[in-house]
């Protein structure tokens, strides 16, 4: 098949074929890039809009979605050109398979819902996608979701009062896409609903009984959580199914609320039944004493399970210094013991924090407060780790909402201070750097909140003398890795690159700070900051060296791959610079950024050789990429648009066509 659309796009084989569309993959005569092109038939019945699946895909950026890149017509079809996706369908998927796990269900469920609530969300008017199955959900190669087909998706209008279209996939849609009704978002949440049902208990809707049963009695691995879920979304009557995608990822993100609710259910089935029994046979017995017997030692083994709880939870203390993950192992089995009791929780909050996994760590507490609302001491742990990950605002306000129910430590009382000098609210952190002195804080404490409360002033003077103090008296070692950053900041901000690429070194030498990324991070940064000032081609190349080392330990920062490609293009390191923006292209896949910073390059590469050697074509390949993943995108463009000042450039040398 060699046909060409448009004198563009060569076509190289057929996709699929409907009564309404055709779908072509096709090469890019120029470019060699490879799209999907749907031919649109102008002749179609019922006033379809042939226009819609464009009209709608044209205006939406979001990684589940293909983008469109090119429409054009004839006499007979309309032409829309979007990404070629490549993997199978979960519907092809299935067929191996038979089902998926839970877990990995829930993983695609949660996906599925956020494009949902994604297209949902789009202002004026929400898109409803209305056809949901696994033959439009493609599994790519590297295991995310992409959904396909937007043929008969529409924009919800409030004043309408049906839709002018009454068509989908039977035994996915809704039944009020074959009524009067007009279809909305929980029209997507049924489909969404019989589309996991099929995925995760393997019985297609086509398949006798023609009904939903519940899912356990399919696959009886699945979990209450996850049937309840399934059963709601499928409700044929929109009022009983969620109402929204926001609703249903709660339940999704916190299904063993239904499991523990279930447990409850099943567990009170068998005390019924045990007392029962007792009861009978202890009144064959000696009721009366029977009874107070059994009193007594169900009184007995509560106090005795409430005792080992707590001294589990004693040990996991002590373990915590020594071997963390039998500590966390200490923490789960005691709420086996105790679910319902907050103490487990908060260790294993705590426990995530003293490992450094602050993330981790904000995410589990945030998830407990819906079960334990207000609950002090975990809000004054989600203060600490939101601190620690430079979130001076939510922690400030958690530091806050946790002391009306819990008293803060000095340690707590050091980083609000810290936290409110940060934000520039400095007579706040000065009164609470007040309070630290009057209730006998050390002075390694008050002298590191006072160094904070300079710096924020812009007194480096003060702010360098109060962190030394601190560093020449505390055997802390998180104070000491605190003051080691806040001084290297110190310097940076005064200009002093030499002291803080020298502080940052000497930090590095100290045993627990070995390996700290965040350090080597700010070490780069230093470096960074000194090549640019002097021009100095070693200082660049030791700043691209460390940016590239905290990348490849697992740190996604944008600008981290920006500055370490800068550092190697400054340098004439041309390959190098290259390599960081391929690292960065897996990292950020829908990035504009390293096309458009990969074009800079190749035009400079280009500018340096022989007029009658250049050729801008790579640079132009890389130009159209990055127009098309930032158009209509709320992201800066700052770096486009300096391309752009070169490609007119060049246009104007007349070198590009």
């Amino acid at each position: 098949m060699n046909q060409t659309f448009n004198d563009t796009y060569e076509i190289k084989s057929l996709i699929g074929k409907g009564g309404m569309s055709a779908v072509y993959l096709a090469e890019h005569k120029r470019l060699h890039t490879r799209w999907a092109v749907k031919q649109v038939y102008k002749r179609q019945a019922g006033g379809f809009d042939f226009l819609a699946e464009s009209n709608i895909l044209k205006k939406l950026q979001h990684p589940m979605l293909p983008r469109i890149v090119d429409i054009f017509e004839d006499e007979d079809n309309v032409y829309v050109v979007e990404d070629f996706v490549e993997g199978i369908t979960l519907e092809d998927w299935l067929k191996e398979h038979q089902r998926v796990p839970e877990e990995q269900g829930t993983g695609w469920f949660k996906d599925l819902c956020g494009v949902l609530e994604y297209l949902h969300s789009r202002k004026p008017n929400p898109i409803v996608y209305r056809d949901m199955k696994p033959s439009n959900i493609m599994l790519q190669p590297d295991g995310t979701l992409k959904l396909i087909d937007f043929g008969i998706a529409r924009e919800y209008k409030q004043e309408a009062t049906a839709d002018t279209t009454y068509i989908g996939t039977k035994g996915y849609a809704a039944p009020e896409q074959f009524g009067k009704a007009q279809t909305d978002e929980r029209t997507d949440i049924y489909s969404l609903g019989v589309t996991m049902y099929h995925l995760l208990t393997g019985k297609s809707p086509y398949e006798p009984p023609y009904q939903f049963v519940p899912a356990r009695q399919l696959v009886a691995q699945l979990s209450p959580g996850m049937e309840y879920i399934l059963s709601r979304c499928v409700q044929p009557e929109p009022a009983d199914r969620y109402q929204n995608v926001e609703q249903l990822l709660d339940d999704l993100e916190h299904s063993y609320r239904f499991d523990q609710a279930y447990q409850k259910v099943v567990r009170t089935k068998k005390l019924r039944v045990m007392l029962v029994t007792v009861m009978f046979l202890a009144s064959l017995a000696l009721m009366g004493s029977g009874w107070w017997v059994m009193g007594r030692e169900a009184v007995a083994r509560e106090n005795q399970i409430t005792a080992q709880y707590e001294q589990m939870l004693q040990d996991s203390q002590t373990l915590l210094n020594t071997d963390p993950q039998a500590a966390l192992e200490q923490i789960q089995a005691a709420r086996q013991l105790r679910p319902e009791r907050v103490e487990s929780y908060r260790q294993e909050a705590y426990y995530l924090y003293r490992t450094g996994g602050y993330e981790e760590c904000v995410n589990y507490v945030r998830q407990q407060l819906e079960t334990f609302p207000g609950d002090g001491e975990l809000t004054l742990i989600l203060a600490s780790a939101s601190y620690e990950l430079g979130d001076y605002e939510t922690a400030a306000e958690s530091f806050y909402q946790g002391a009306q129910s819990s008293d803060m430590d000095e340690g707590n009382l050091r980083d609000y201070a810290v936290c409110l000098a940060r934000l520039d609210r400095t007579d706040e952190a000065q009164t609470v750097l007040e309070q630290l002195s009057a209730a006998g804080a050390s002075s390694e404490v008050t002298d590191y909140v006072r160094g904070e409360l300079y710096y924020a002033q812009q007194e480096y003077d003060q702010a360098e003398e109060a962190f030394q103090s601190v560093l020449k008296q505390t055997e802390d070692s998180g104070l000491r890795r605190r003051c080691y950053m806040a001084l290297a900041e110190t310097y940076r901000d005064s200009l002093r690159y030499d002291d803080s690429i020298a502080i940052i070194q000497q930090a590095l030498t100290q045993p627990e700070l070995q390996g700290n990324t965040v350090l080597y991070e700010m070490l780069g940064a230093a470096y960074y900051n000194r090549g640019v000032q002097s021009g100095s081609t070693e200082d660049l190349t030791q700043a691209a060296e460390y940016f590239t080392r905290v990348t490849e330990a697992g740190v996604a920062k944008e600008y981290l791959y920006v500055n370490a490609f800068t550092a190697w293009q400054s340098v004439g390191q041309y390959a190098n610079a290259s390599q960081v923006l391929d690292r960065m292209e897996e990292t950020y896949p829908n990035s504009y950024v390293p096309h458009a910073l990969r074009a800079t390059l190749y035009i400079l590469i280009e500018n340096t050789k022989a007029q009658d050697q250049r050729n801008y074509a790579p640079a132009v390949t890389e130009y159209e990429q990055a127009v098309a993943l930032a158009g209509g995108s709320d992201t800066d463009t700052t770096y486009l648009q300096q391309l752009e000042g070169l490609m007119a450039q060049l246009r104007s040398g007349g070198w590009l066509n």
